[in-house]
């Protein structure tokens, strides 16, 4: 995931209408969420621009 802006996430105008709930070990949470603090990004906006990629990424033409 490359992160080479900071300002990433839901474009502006958009409403959030969903939600996805994952299980995953609380130290692997805790090391993410250090990390995109320490560099001055949203957790959630990251996971957003994944999805989003994995999405463009693996369409079907």
């Amino acid at each position: 995931m490359s992160n080479t802006k900071k300002n990433v996430g839901r474009p502006s105008g958009r409403k959030k209408t969903a939600k996805i709930e994952i299980a995953i070990e609380p130290e692997i949470k805790e090391e993410f969420m250090s990390i995109c603090y320490s560099k001055g990004y949203v957790p959630s906006s990251q996971l957003y621009r994944y999805i989003r990629e994995f999405i463009s990424d693996n369409k079907k033409e």
